[in-house]
């Protein structure tokens, strides 16, 4: 471990234009020749972060072709002129001698993770005719259905799986903010059209948290704004079975039961409709549904809440009244709060969340959560003529076609459909930034795609999954991108910030170029869009916005549209209102309100612990590991166990435990701590990569999701959920000193 101040003596050297430069033929950053002369002139280039979704934007600082540092965009809204430590610390991935450099090829045909694939380098040629021949075989035998996409639902993904007529997109999303997404669609934003990200928290006198912990993860935006809001006067309750970052600023932190949220909002809901205490003018402007909903929560007491949550019902009281009388008041949600898919019952939860900021006339509204106000641009639609796509099969290979809301795909069930073969035999994948860590179960999943004829993989770096892919297609980094990206994770009002991104370093490509190489080699140049069309749409873009690329770099990366803001008084539902009765739900036969649900799994004899996971600032999922400075900030994760749990274990902080769940088990030190409730271990994510192909990461901590189980879609169904929410810490475990 290093002092913080070392820390930051380390960081100013690593930003220092003068002093470090990257040898190529040592493949890291050295001391610089020219260390002692005077500083050349710098040009500056533009960019977002990609580090995590909330996307900064950054100007770099250029000399002699190489980045030499960052600075967080002090016009971009998000940024405000900050970057957080994985946005500052990631030149090292454009910069690591560990990224793939070239397409290569596996001569190897023995598979599995450490074993030798015996690389060979190709040239992007070879690579995409591999890829191509070996789908165009595949869909001629079996059908373009035993083909399986791994990688995020962009606009051209969707658009190269629709080509080639396979139904199997599988994306993460049933593993991260389904549960709000289907809320917000169901009840405020309308049917596709997803969860708005912003929230005025700076502006915010009352905020309340279950599970959120945006400053914890380092999300910069929110966590100025809540240390700006706390300044200010305003007031932060969180609800936490564990005293995370955020709940370590709270002014109370209630340490919840695990997975009984629930039943804490439906108490809050009841108390501020009973007495009277909500904004009755938004309500009967802007809501539809209203007496039902009051009519449902009538059972929901406090004193009934007290019961199943350990909270005290003279405190649910308390604090319900404080929401609804503290304007403007917040409830603060993301992804993987107790509204994301954590347990069984968190997308009610996630309308509970909905309804409190609706109670409370904090939807659309200064210092609530405000629907993105983002630019107005042509769709590429226009510009872009294809023929119609072929027809592809409604069964996907992991079930989601029996959710009539949302089908894209799921992590949890893949692995089972992989291999039982129903409702049909996949034969190859292409997987894009997905890693095997990302799953639960992950052996399951290694398992299932050993029996797959053929894997590509795109990625920066050498992942497990690359050890088990058949050809490697190198993929640029962030720095290495061009073009225009909207504001979306706090967009207040309408704003672009211009990506200017450096020639790339090796032979790399876009994504979106390779799944439009493969289509021309597959013999499917009619879904390839057309380079002039693409020219014309760009053109409207900045015709739209009344600009161009020069004019946006020369007032500084970022074009911003009309600041004033003008609440909505109509909502993107069939009724134009929020609907606390949503009829989207009621047409796909699910009950439109909030009802308790128990969670899937309780503690018990053999397994006493409730596991939850949670993320730290100076890591990003797996992206971020094989930064040094990172890892030598933090080597490895923890499992934080209640203190008088670990005195009866004999564990002492540092002792290396086994952590245990009826899935896997995983070898973690112990933190014993007072933040915690006794009857729950908690783990932080990030580590556990196996792949030798990343140095620094290779053999750090362990994968909490090794103990969390994978499902088959039978066993989903059974939670009657319109979101297809996974349950991620539906999961029991034991401890023992290892």
């Amino acid at each position: 471990m290093i002092s913080r101040r070392d820390f930051l003596k380390f960081s100013g050297l690593l930003a220092s234009s003068s002093i470090l430069e990257l040898d190529r033929d040592l493949g890291f950053l050295v001391p610089s020749a020219e260390a002692a002369q005077p500083e050349k002139e710098e040009k500056k280039l533009y960019g977002v972060c990609g580090i995590c979704s909330m996307g900064c934007a950054y100007i770099a600082y250029v000399q002699n072709g190489w980045i030499v540092r960052l600075e967080g965009n002090p016009r971009d809204q998000i940024a405000e002129g900050k970057l957080c430590v994985k946005g500052r610390s990631s030149l090292n991935i454009l910069y690591d001698p560990d990224r793939l450099k070239y397409p290569m090829k596996r001569t190897n045909p023995k598979k599995g993770i450490g074993v030798d694939p015996k690389w060979v380098k190709i040239s992007w040629d070879e690579a995409i005719g591999m890829v191509a021949t070996k789908f165009k075989e595949i869909i001629a035998k079996d059908g373009p259905q035993a083909i399986v996409i791994f990688a995020r639902a962009k606009p051209h993904l969707k658009h190269f799986v629709k080509s080639i007529g396979t139904p199997n997109l599988i994306v993460h999303s049933n593993a991260c903010d389904v549960s709000h997404d289907i809320a917000w669609e169901s009840m405020v934003t309308g049917k596709g059209k997803g969860r708005p990200f912003t929230v005025d928290y700076e502006n915010s006198r009352y905020i309340l948290s279950f599970g959120w912990d945006g400053p914890g993860k380092s999300k910069n935006k929110w966590g100025r704004a809540v240390n700006n809001a706390l300044e200010k006067g305003a007031r932060l309750v969180v609800f936490d079975p564990r005293l995370s970052i955020t709940a370590s600023k709270a002014h109370e932190w209630i340490p919840i039961k695990p997975g009984t949220d629930l039943a804490v909002l439906l108490a809050m809901i009841r108390t501020i409709i009973i007495e009277n205490l909500f904004d009755h003018e938004f309500i009967s402007k802007y809501t539809i549904g209203f007496n039902e909903l009051k009519g449902r929560v009538q059972q929901y007491t406090p004193e009934w809440a007290e019961k199943i949550s350990d909270v005290p019902a003279g405190r649910i009281v308390r604090i319900a009244r404080e929401f609804a009388t503290t304007k403007p008041a917040v409830v603060a949600s993301h992804k993987r709060d107790a509204g994301g898919p954590l347990y069984s019952n968190s997308f009610r939860v996630a309308q509970c969340f909905i309804i409190m900021n609706t109670l409370v006339g904090s939807i659309d509204r200064p210092g609530g959560r405000i629907l993105d106000r983002k630019p107005k641009l042509p769709k590429e639609k226009d510009f872009v003529k294809y023929p119609e796509y072929p027809k592809a099969i409604k069964e996907r290979i992991d079930g989601m076609e029996r959710y009539p809301l949302t089908k894209k795909g799921n992590f949890f069930t893949v692995a089972q459909g992989i291999l039982s073969k129903k409702p049909y035999p996949v034969k190859a994948a292409l997987f894009w930034k997905y890693n095997l860590p990302s799953f639960p179960n992950r052996l399951r999943l290694e398992e299932a795609l050993k029996t797959l004829d053929f894997i590509a993989v795109s990625d920066i770096y050498p992942t497990e999954l690359t050890e088990l892919a058949d050809v490697v297609l190198p993929e640029g980094t962030f720095f290495e991108g061009k073009g225009l990206k909207e504001r979306k994770y706090h967009a207040m009002y309408p704003q672009m910030a211009l990506v200017e991104g450096i020639k790339p370093l090796y032979d790399t490509k876009g994504f979106k170029k390779v799944l439009y190489s493969i289509l021309k080699k597959m013999a499917l140049k009619e879904y390839v869009p057309d380079e002039e069309a693409l020219k014309a749409f760009s053109k409207a873009k900045f015709e739209a916005l009344g600009t161009t690329k020069k004019e946006i770099h020369s007032n500084g990366g970022i074009w911003t549209g009309d600041k004033e803001f003008k609440p909505k008084t109509e909502f993107g539902t069939p009724s134009k209102k929020i609907e606390f009765t949503p009829s989207l739900l009621k047409e796909k036969g699910f009950d439109p309100l909030p009802y308790w649900i128990e969670p899937k799994v309780m503690p018990n004899k053999e397994y006493p612990y409730r596991l939850i996971i949670y993320r730290t600032p100076w890591q990003r999922m797996m992206k971020t590991q094989n930064i040094p400075v990172l890892i030598e900030i933090y080597p490895e994760n923890t499992a934080t166990i209640y203190s008088k749990e670990a005195e009866k274990l004999n564990i002492k902080d540092g002792d290396y435990v086994w952590v245990e769940s009826t899935t896997g088990k995983i070898k973690v030190k112990a933190h014993p701590s007072e933040g915690i409730r006794s009857d729950c271990v908690a783990i932080d994510h990030s580590f556990g990569h196996r792949g030798k192909g990343m140095s620094v990461a290779f053999g750090k901590g362990s994968n909490e999701g090794d103990l969390v189980p994978d499902m088959t879609i039978e066993e989903m169904l059974k939670n009657p959920d319109p979101s297809a929410n996974v349950m991620w810490n539906e999961v029991v475990v034991k401890v023992s000193k290892a």
